[in-house]
């Protein structure tokens, strides 16, 4: 079929989206009161009589874009007549399907099938990872990550809008800085390239944001760029033990490594959305300080480009959601710890590069062959 459609495919398809869609309301619906939705609370609460969320708590790490969202959906619960939890838990889905939405503008795009744009979409929307990220553990990293989409689909579909791309990017940095390094690849050597200073008025206007603020500049250091989340045994974190390694030293090790994955993205013909990806993963690999919800950054951009690293990510992922006691906590023996999504994301960087210089080599060769005839 042209349109690559079949009755089959959307039989498949409808069931699967229903299928993710039950299961996040269940979850949704089952929703027990988490550290993280208590402090929603307490920001709520001090944005909406006007005091100073960084004075005040100590529970809020990003910019003061989310204390404002969450001080309106404050006022949403109340003149709905429900809880702040209900309707924050209702944007993360909103947000999610809206992910899905997006991935299928994307993969469209490209000019595939429609089939094959839906299946892409349901990779994400029925991904574990996703499904418990966004409501089993309730956590707003994907909204941030709604607005990076949203900048891959500006770049994808039309090169012409770069100040969407710009837009989106900083929309996404504002929500929540899981993408700091992400608007170095928009002024990369691939077409369509954004110039450097349009590149970097995300970093201006995360700047600005707190500039209402600057009373409380000590805790804001403190509390946001200095922020290391969770001391788990992943990654890097074995490094602070070392005698020579400064308290600040894996921070300085994970900046090193996004500046230089960006570095290198420059150089080499990446595609946009693929780049994002290569990136989520390097800063995966060496954040400093971790937690149950930051391996949900790279799973809606995997699903445009699906592949044996995406899988084998996802198993490991969700092995590790079940038993950790911040998601399922089922006492199961054998399931992976710490250290397992940490090889799982490595597996998939090395898988990706390793794909990419195939897909290069390729690309040589048939400009060698057409040049020869």
């Amino acid at each position: 079929m042209n349109s690559g459609w079949s009755r089959r495919d959307l039989a498949v398809l409808a069931a699967g989206f229903l299928v993710a869609l039950s299961l996040r309301v269940l979850f949704l619906a089952a929703l027990s009161d988490r550290y993280d939705l208590e402090s929603f609370r307490i920001v709520a609460g001090i944005v909406q009589r006007g005091g100073d969320v960084f004075r005040e708590t100590g529970r809020y790490n990003y910019s003061p874009v989310w204390a404002y969202v969450l001080g309106g959906l404050g006022r949403v619960a109340r003149a709905l007549g429900t809880s702040l939890d209900r309707v924050v838990t209702s944007l993360l889905l909103a947000a999610d399907a809206a992910t899905a939405l997006l991935i299928v503008r994307i993969v469209r795009g490209r000019g595939e099938t429609p089939a094959r744009a839906l299946f892409a979409a349901l990779l994400f929307f029925a991904n574990p990872v996703s499904v418990l990220t966004s409501s089993r553990l309730a956590m707003f990293d994907n909204v941030s990550i709604l607005f990076l989409l949203a900048s891959v689909a500006s770049l994808s579909r039309d090169p012409a809008r770069k100040k969407r791309a710009v837009a989106a990017m900083t929309a996404s940095l504002l929500v929540k800085h899981v993408t700091w390094f992400h608007p170095l690849l928009l002024p990369r050597r691939r077409e369509p390239r954004v110039s450097l200073p349009a590149a970097l008025v995300p970093y201006a206007v995360f700047a600005a944001s707190f500039i209402p603020f600057w009373r409380s500049w000590e805790r804001i250091r403190t509390q946001v760029f200095a922020y290391q989340s969770l001391g788990e045994p992943y990654g890097t974190e074995a490094l602070r033990f070392l005698p020579f390694m400064p308290q600040w030293g894996t921070t300085a090790l994970c900046a090193a490594a996004g500046l230089g994955a960006a570095a290198w993205i420059w150089v080499r013909e990446v595609e946009f959305g693929r780049a994002c990806l290569l990136l989520f993963l390097v800063v995966l690999i060496f954040v400093p300080g971790i937690a149950v919800y930051y391996f949900v950054w790279p799973i809606a951009l995997g699903a445009l480009y699906p592949g044996i690293g995406y899988a084998v990510y996802t198993a490991v992922v969700t092995l590790f959601l079940i038993h950790s006691p911040d998601a399922l906590g089922l006492e199961l023996s054998h399931l992976p710890g710490w250290s397992g999504p940490w090889w799982a994301a490595v597996f998939w960087l090395l898988w990706e590069i390793r794909s990419g210089s195939r897909r290069v080599s390729e690309a040589g060769a048939s400009r060698g062959l057409v040049a020869t005839h």
